[in-house]
């Protein structure tokens, strides 16, 4: 039995309009004058999967004021990122990530990398301070490569708008 093929049973979508989700790029604050508070936000590559885990411990009590019901507070709050990333061979965002893991004097005195996860549509960014744990290759090619970064936050992740890249490093 033939089935038929026809072309009015697609769906369609204008061109202009993604249909798998936010366009999301990362970026590295690195480069000449990068400061903590300033920083020079340098394009690491897009984005295929980001998943960001933030959790919190908690101490509990269990009173007759409660009803028996826990009753606690938060003691600890973390969060650890992994993330799929498809860029250019040999950027120089790249390379810092691998120079901040391969030098142990940069380690030493840098301490953690300043990351944003951009959506390129609103100019929303969330700024990350992390420690990478890992950073493989999970496909190569000639031009590009995609690795997986897998890291550790330190202090409070913070949600900011109206990103602004450093010149030539818009990821459009």
């Amino acid at each position: 039995m033939a089935i038929t093929i026809a072309k009015e049973n697609y769906p369609s979508f204008a061109s202009g309009v993604g249909v798998s989700g936010k366009r999301q790029v990362l970026y590295v604050n690195y480069g000449e004058g990068a400061t903590k508070d300033n920083p020079v936000w340098t394009l690491l590559g897009g984005l295929e999967t980001n998943t960001l885990s933030i959790s919190a411990d908690t101490s509990t009590v269990q009173t007759k004021e409660s009803g028996y019901w826990s009753d606690g507070t938060v003691t600890n709050k973390s969060y650890e990122l992994s993330a799929d990333v498809i860029m250019k061979r040999d950027n120089a965002a790249q390379q810092a990530i691998e120079e901040f893991l391969l030098d142990d004097a940069i380690t030493a005195e840098k301490g953690a990398l300043n990351i944003a996860v951009v959506d390129l549509d609103t100019k929303e960014y969330l700024s990350l301070v992390v420690v990478p744990k890992s950073w493989e290759i999970t496909a190569d090619g000639k031009d590009m490569i995609k690795k997986k970064l897998s890291a550790t936050g330190v202090g409070e992740p913070k949600k900011k708008t109206g990103f602004v890249a450093a010149a030539g490093e818009e990821g459009e």
